[in-house]
C-alpha cells in the first residue's frame, strides 16, 4: 500500500470519527427476499466446504436444535457499482425471540467455499448470539454455491469487475476492484441487518451489534474491509454498521486501525511463515494494542499454533481433501490445541464490543531480524504461552518447511517431533510430576484469559489418557 493510500485511510477514520451524525453518507440497504424453502423439489441451502476447526467437505445442518436454534437463508440483491447483484444469506438464530443477544457474527464465504468463522459456533450458540454467511465474493458464489445446487441457485449473480492494469488477477488475496464490489455488498447487508426491518430476517428480534470475521482468505478480505470501508460504512445516525472486526490468520500490509470499532487480531506462529511464502516478504503490519475510543486494538499471537488445525489427525487429509502432499513419511502432524484458545479470544471481543470489557493484553512473540527467537527446545519465545511450549515433551514446527518452494500445501501444515523418552524423564523425572505441572500451565492460561474455564478440564482429561513417556 502506497504512502498517499495510508494516509487516504487515517484521513477517513478521522473524519469518521468526528463525523456528525446528520453527515453520514447515504447507505444502499440491500433488499431481502425469502426465507427460502427448504424442499425435496427445491434442495438444501449451502453450508460450505469445511469450518474450521471442524473437519467435513460438503457440510450437514450443525446440531442447531440441542442449542434452540434455527437455519434460514435469503436472497439479498441491489445494486452495486451501477449493476445488480444478487446472492446468498445463510441465517443462524435462536428459535425464541426472546434468547436472542443482540449481536450478529458475519462473514463473507471463503473464496474456496469454507465458512471459519462458524468454526466459533461454540461462543455464538452458547452466548444466544446470531450468525449470518453472505456470499459476497464472486469467486466463491460460482465455484461454490451455485455449484451445490444449480437449480436453487439458478438466480443468482454477482457482477465481475474490470481488470484494472497490472491487477494480480485471480489471486483472492490481492483485493482490487472486485473485493471492492465484495466489501459494497457486504456494507448493504449490514446496513439490512441492523436497520431491524420487520421483515428482516432477525425479525421481532433487535440486532445492536455486528461483528464481521473470518480466517486466512476471510481474515484477509475483513483486514480489506477495515482499512477500506469501514470508515464509510455509517448508519443513517453516524454510527458503523461493524461494531467489532476478527481478522484471523491473515496479515495487514500496515498497521491495523478500525477507528471506531474494536479490532482483534489473531494468528499462530505458523501464520507468519506461510504469509512470508506466499507474499515473498515480511512486513506483517504488527502495531501497539490501543484502548482509546477509536483505537480499541488487540494484537494476539500464539506460539506453536498452526495455519490448518490437526489437533487429533495423523492423515491432513480428513480436514481438507487438498492436503494431500502435506506431511511426508515419519512426520507428525502437530496436536497443539488452537481451537480453545481462538474461542477464548472471540469470547473476549464479544465482551469488548456488549459490555466494554477491555480484554488482556498478550505479548508478541519474540523476532529479531524477521525471524523468532527459540528457547532451548526449539519452541518460539513470547507470544501467548502454553504448558505444550513451556512444559514441553515436543518441538512444535508451526509452519512445515518447504526448501524448494514447490508444495506450499506444507506451510499451512504443522508439525511437532516428539522428544524421546530419555529426554522426558531427565526433564520431569516421572508422569506424575509431568502432568502436575502441566495442569498447573492450564490453569495459568484460565487465571490470563487465554483459556475459558470451561474448556481446561479436557485438555487435561485429553493429556492424562494420552502423556508422554
Amino acid at each position: 500500500m502506497s504512502t498517499m493510500n495510508k494516509l487516504s485511510i487515517v484521513l477517513g477514520i478521522l473524519c469518521a470519527s468526528i463525523m456528525p451524525a446528520h453527515a453520514a453518507p447515504k447507505i444502499a440497504i440491500a433488499s431481502l427476499a425469502g426465507p427460502i424453502a427448504v424442499t425435496a423439489q427445491s434442495g438444501e441451502p449451502y453450508r460450505g466446504t469445511n469450518e474450521q476447526p471442524v473437519a467435513g467437505p460438503g457440510l450437514p445442518i450443525p446440531a442447531l436444535v440441542p442449542y434452540g436454534y434455527v437455519e434460514e437463508e435469503y436472497f439479498v440483491s441491489g445494486t452495486v457499482e451501477g449493476q445488480p447483484y444478487k446472492t446468498s444469506l445463510l441465517v443462524r438464530k435462536p428459535k425464541d425471540l426472546r434468547k436472542f443477544s443482540g449481536l450478529v457474527a458475519l462473514e463473507t464465504v471463503h473464496a474456496q467455499g469454507a465458512i471459519p468463522f462458524w468454526g466459533q459456533h461454540e461462543v455464538w450458540l452458547k452466548g444466544g448470539h446470531g450468525w449470518v454467511a453472505v456470499g459476497s465474493q464472486l469467486v466463491a458464489l460460482e465455484q461454490y454455491i451455485r455449484k451445490s445446487n444449480p437449480a436453487r441457485y439458478a438466480s443468482l449473480k454477482i457482477p465481475e469487475a474490470a481488470p484494472a492494469a497490472g491487477a494480480q488477477g485471480g489471486n483472492p488475496l490481492a483485493g482490487g476492484a472486485q473485493s471492492r464490489i465484495s466489501q459494497e455488498i457486504l456494507t448493504q447487508v449490514g446496513a439490512l441487518l441492523k436497520s431491524n426491518g420487520k421483515n428482516g430476517p432477525f425479525a421481532g428480534m433487535k440486532v445492536k451489534y455486528l461483528l464481521m470475521g473470518g480466517s486466512s482468505q476471510t481474515g484477509g478480505t475483513t483486514l480489506q474491509y477495515i482499512q477500506e470501508s469501514h470508515a464509510q460504512a455509517r448508519m443513517p445516525d453516524g454510527k458503523p454498521i461493524y461494531d467489532g472486526y476478527a481478522p484471523m490468520e491473515a496479515f495487514a500490509h500496515g498497521p491495523i486501525t478500525g477507528g471506531d470499532a474494536a479490532v482483534m487480531h489473531v494468528v499462530g506462529e505458523g501464520d507468519f511463515e506461510l504469509f512470508r511464502a506466499m507474499t515473498h516478504g515480511s512486513d506483517y503490519g504488527i502495531r501497539q494494542d490501543g484502548d482509546g475510543p477509536n483505537d480499541r486494538f488487540r494484537e494476539y499471537q500464539i506460539v506453536a499454533s498452526s495455519h490448518v488445525p490437526t489437533r487429533g489427525l495423523s492423515d491432513p487429509r480428513v480436514l481438507i481433501p487438498t492436503l494431500d502432499k502435506g506431511a511426508g513419511a515419519g512426520e507428525h502432524l502437530s496436536q497443539f490445541p488452537s481451537a480453545p484458545i481462538y474461542k477464548a479470544a472471540m469470547t473476549h471481543l464479544v465482551d469488548w464490543v456488549v459490555k466494554g470489557v477491555e480484554p488482556p493484553k498478550a505479548l508478541r512473540i519474540e523476532m529479531v531480524n524477521g525471524e523468532f527467537v527459540r528457547d532451548e527446545f526449539g519452541n518460539a519465545k513470547g507470544g501467548i504461552r502454553s504448558p505444550y511450549v513451556d512444559v514441553p515433551t515436543a518441538r512444535y514446527i508451526a509452519s512445515a518447511p518447504d526448501p524448494d518452494g514447490k508444495n506450499r500445501v506444507r506451510r499451512m501444515l504443522g508439525l511437532q517431533e516428539p522428544f524421546p523418552e530419555e529426554k522426558l524423564k531427565s526433564l520431569y523425572k516421572t508422569r506424575e510430576n509431568y502432568l502436575q505441572l502441566f495442569d498447573q500451565g492450564i490453569d495459568k492460561m484460565v487465571t490470563g484469559g487465554w483459556l475459558l474455564a470451561e474448556d481446561a478440564p479436557k485438555l487435561k482429561e485429553e493429556e492424562a489418557r494420552m502423556p508422554p513417556f
